[in-house]
């Protein structure tokens, strides 16, 4: 006889349907719009920091309901470091330390993929390229950096072998396009920080456009394809509920 108390659970709905994942998903995306457009319009306003965290804290809200919780970590992170970069006083210490823990974050969820499924040997000749560029870069930049020499300096390290981390990943190519896309934004910031370059005062801010389309879309890409991954990891019958 079947009882009644499991057979009650077995008929339980879940707490969140199915619908309601790309909703969130949605209404990210919209929100990324909408801070870009009082970005450029606006020098400042009440809750500006709390509207440009809203985009990732909603990918990652998307990252839980996917059963990907280290993902949902990451994001969180990654929120955290806009909100205290976007500050009517940025942050930029607290900001580099947020992003620094999202990007360790992310090496672990890479790492835990390459365990699982193996090592891409293409993908070391894209380290090797990212090696040369970041050494290039921080030659670069290091003259500009003043105080945050070493934090910034840490801070590229970590996102280059968060990158190189990406290209070793067998699976969606969305991985390894949310990494360089990162890198690309990176890249663009310490440029605008500390060689004053790419900096428009006049009209429209391309530089800030090239900052925040690169940022969210690599934040974008990293969610879907890790969520895309796990999705395979299902059909293949590996563990789906692994953590990601």
């Amino acid at each position: 006889m079947t009882d009644p108390v499991s057979d009650r659970y077995a008929r339980t709905e879940p707490l969140f349907p199915d619908w309601a994942a790309p909703v969130y998903l949605w209404v990210s995306v919209a929100a990324a719009v909408v801070y870009l457009g009082l970005d450029l319009t606006t020098a400042s306003m009440p809750g500006l920091a709390l509207t440009k965290a809203l985009g990732i804290i909603l990918l990652g809200v998307f990252a839980l309901l996917k059963r990907a919780p280290i993902l949902a970590v990451a994001l969180f992170l990654s929120a955290g470091g806009d909100y205290a970069l976007a500050m009517s006083a940025p942050q930029l210490e607290a900001g580099i330390g947020f992003f620094g823990a999202a990007h360790l974050t992310y090496i672990a969820i890479f790492a835990l993929m390459v365990l699982r499924g193996g090592l891409k040997r293409e993908g070391l000749v894209l380290a090797g390229g990212l090696f040369v560029y970041g050494v290039a870069l921080w030659l670069w930049i290091n003259g500009g950096m003043g105080g945050l020499l070493v934090p910034a300096s840490v801070y590229l390290g970590i996102i280059l072998v968060m990158a190189m981390a990406a290209g070793l990943v067998k699976g969606p190519n969305l991985i390894v396009i949310g990494a360089l896309l990162f890198v690309v934004s990176d890249s663009v910031i310490a440029m605008r920080w500390f060689r004053d370059v790419l900096v428009f005062d006049n009209g429209l801010d391309w530089g800030g456009v090239i900052v925040w389309s690169t940022y969210y879309g690599a934040q974008l890409c990293l969610t879907l394809g890790v969520v895309r991954a796990k999705a395979v990891q299902a059909i293949t019958g590996e563990d789906a509920d692994a953590p990601a």
